[in-house]
């Protein structure tokens, strides 16, 4: 946990504080009141809390106007320049590297490509190359760098940090990233599939911003899914939610035959690179993906009945070549009383989006919320 410099106090305390930092961190500006209300503490334990910040440096007042009784509200607001923290989101085809401020304001983007790669080694001293790069851009800026986020592609065990396995790169196979980046920068570092990272951040500040349920489908490199219920990332019963990559696609050949979604919709399956070249499909093949991804996200849909679905990635967005074959297809299959309903949103994040959301989640490392945060 991120150190503010106060004596030793409980732990319940510290995740109050931590709470209420999170909730002025996602409201942008809001006043002690609501802050009361929204956490349900008393005005009392919200201004204790609020001073003990305002002192460390960690958030900052801001007079603006006044009420009609003339006193003027003093709405608070995370103080951007405490620190910095950097998101790493790689995967198949390409890396992407952020800073973001204390308020999760991106100050700093860099994209290059993956591509092929021999060995374990390889992938990983290409990641901490990556990284390296980063942490000498936040020291050119004079800021303090609080940790490191990484999104990750493919099966990952949160608990340690580890990328199980990623179907697209060989290499990706047993690393113990978590641990290789703490060591390597001295920082605490959080990992994450990258699309639950695309999710927090759509959540944060993109398509998502006002929901609290929802499902987040990206198509990239890859094909994954996330699930966000009532605020939170849903882990599901053996921390593995949200492979939607992995939703068998039938079709008229024996059952062994048949493919995954990321084996026919994704950039590699389709053999494109979406940023570059977004209009390298037939019309004939965009139609037929378009239509598998429409498909399973009705299905998706239809089981469990989210607020809105977030799409992301360049092939799904609405001017992208799968988009009318898959919005079409969507309200086929829908169930007819949702149609009005759960939505379809592109997203509004950005291709930055899983990097930004992993270093939300360093930050959700730094400050945690609960025991199991």
């Amino acid at each position: 946990m991120a150190d503010l410099g106060t004596a030793k106090i409980s732990e319940k305390i510290k995740f109050r504080r931590n709470r209420l930092l999170a909730l002025v961190r996602r409201s942008g500006t809001i006043g002690r009141l609501k802050l009361a209300r929204s956490l349900r503490m008393s005005n009392s334990r919200v201004c204790q809390l609020v001073q003990e910040m305002l002192d460390h440096g960690l958030l900052l007042e801001e007079l603006t106007g006044t009420t009609r009784r003339g006193r003027r509200p003093v709405p608070l607001r995370i103080n951007p320049d405490y620190a910095y923290m950097l998101g790493l989101d790689f995967e198949a085809k390409r890396m992407r590297l952020v800073a973001v401020d204390l308020a999760g304001h991106l100050v700093w983007q860099y994209q290059q490509p993956l591509g092929p790669v021999a060995d374990r080694a390889e992938l990983i001293h290409r990641l901490l190359d990556m990284i390296d790069r980063g942490i000498a851009e936040v020291r050119a800026r004079g800021r303090p760098l609080l940790g490191v986020g990484v999104a990750a592609p493919g099966i990952i065990d949160r608990r340690t940090g580890t990328i199980v396995h990623h179907d697209f790169i060989d290499a990706a196979r047993n690393v113990p990233l978590r641990d290789l980046v703490a060591t390597h920068t001295g920082l605490p570092c959080a990992v994450d599939n990258n699309i639950r990272a695309c999710a927090l951040t759509e959540w944060m500040s993109g398509a998502a911003q006002h929901l609290e349920t929802f499902i987040c489908l990206a198509v990239r490199s890859g094909v994954g899914a996330a699930i966000m219920h009532r605020g939170q990332l849903w882990d599901g019963s053996h921390g593995l939610s949200g492979e939607g990559g992995y939703i068998p696609v039938p079709d008229s050949r024996p059952a062994s035959r048949w493919k995954r979604l990321h084996e026919l919709v994704s950039e590699h399956a389709l053999g494109i690179d979406a940023e570059s070249e977004p209009s390298g499909l037939s019309e004939s093949r965009a139609q037929r993906a378009g239509e598998w991804v429409g498909a399973q996200l009705a299905a998706l849909a239809n089981v469990l009945d989210p607020q809105a679905i977030v799409l992301a990635g360049r092939l799904i967005q609405p001017d992208g070549p799968l988009w009318p074959a898959l919005e079409r297809t969507y309200r086929r299959f829908l169930l007819p009383d949702l149609a009005d309903r759960v939505q379809l949103l592109p997203s509004r994040a950005g291709p930055f989006a899983a990097a930004i959301g992993a270093a939300h989640r360093c930050f959700q490392l730094l400050f945690p919320v609960g025991a199991g945060a």
